[in-house]
């Protein structure tokens, strides 16, 4: 009995300012989550392009052939062709660097490794953290504001009752207005399965529509749960292939000495850097991993919440008997 006190004394005191100050809060944290997952899609990016420009691109295999042959000096070049070789060589020198404008850093594709991962690494506690807090925000908001009635207690006629008398109960149009306000805002809606494309004025609305069935149903939810996960898991991977290549790398001729032979494990910060990458790429997934929970279960509590005020909806529109308030 002592464990349901606990959790009716949280909206004893709710008014209608505590519920758009606690809005606006589930609003900030949902700002937060999205800002910071596009920071570390954007970093994620930046490494995998500069990996692929220094190792896998067409430009760098082409170059790596030409320096081996041997290029003609600047000054003695005399044709069109010697030009734009000495113009392609230099941008692809060039798109071995970035520049991170926010930061005001710049970052070469050998430093991406691991300043890269340790950047993802610092953004990842942050999305752990702002993805706690909006799970928390919105979780408590949802849970306070949910005063849907069972078949039970409409049968009986019975509400909620604490020892300090009977809860308020908030209208379908109060509901209706909090549940709209949190999905409106929050990037990721796969979590209502019945959320359907809209695409004209008139038809029924995707809230009252049944989850669809069928291998159509099943394919559609997959593919929008990939989507979702896959911001959470992007940098994880992204980070691991960036590694990866650059590992590659100290096997392989470098481009700047086609004479010398591929330094190996040997080649200075080898292992240090390793070291680095491995401390800061496993709090990393570590960090997504425990995001990505957040968001789910955030979505679950808002799914649940959307079906049962649903259920009210349906109700109400199949007979005259409505909710209470």
């Amino acid at each position: 009995m002592l464990e349901p006190t606990r959790q009716l004394e949280d909206w004893i005191a709710e008014t209608p300012e505590s519920i758009a100050a606690r809005l606006d809060g589930a609003r900030e944290a949902q700002k937060q989550t999205q800002f910071t997952l596009a920071m570390m899609a954007l970093i994620s990016m930046v490494m995998l392009i500069l990996s692929y420009n220094a190792y896998l691109s067409f430009d760098s295999d082409w170059i790596l052939a030409r320096t081996k042959e041997g290029i003609a000096p600047v000054d003695s070049a005399t044709t069109a062709a010697d030009i734009l070789t000495h113009q392609a060589l230099e941008d692809w020198a060039a798109s071995r660097n970035a520049t991170v404008e926010l930061l005001g850093i710049h970052v070469s594709v050998d430093d991406a490794p691991v300043l890269g991962t340790t950047s993802l690494f610092v953004f990842s506690l942050w999305l752990l953290l702002v993805t706690r807090r909006e799970n928390h925000t919105v979780g408590s908001l949802l849970r306070d504001t949910d005063t849907s009635l069972g078949d039970e207690d409409r049968a009986t006629g019975s509400g909620r009752f604490t020892e300090h008398g009977a809860r308020d109960l908030y209208s379908n149009s109060q509901r209706w207005l909090i549940y709209h306000s949190i999905i409106a805002n929050r990037l990721f809606v796969t979590f209502d399965r019945s959320l359907s494309r809209i695409k004209s004025l008139r038809g029924s609305n995707p809230l009252l529509t049944k989850t669809a069935q069928g291998m159509k149903g099943n394919l559609n939810r997959l593919a929008l749960s990939f989507s979702r996960d896959f911001f959470f898991w992007f940098p994880v991977v992204a980070s691991a292939i960036v590694f990866y290549l650059d590992r590659r790398s100290y096997f392989q001729p470098d481009p700047f000495e086609p004479e010398s032979l591929p330094p190996g494990t040997g080649a200075p910060f080898f292992l240090m850097s390793t070291g680095v990458f491995i401390a800061c790429w496993i709090p990393l997934m570590v960090c997504c991993l425990g995001s990505a929970r957040n968001s789910r279960a955030t979505d679950a509590v808002v799914r649940e919440y959307g079906e049962k005020l649903r259920s009210d909806l349906l109700r109400r529109k199949s007979g005259p008997e409505t909710l209470a308030g």
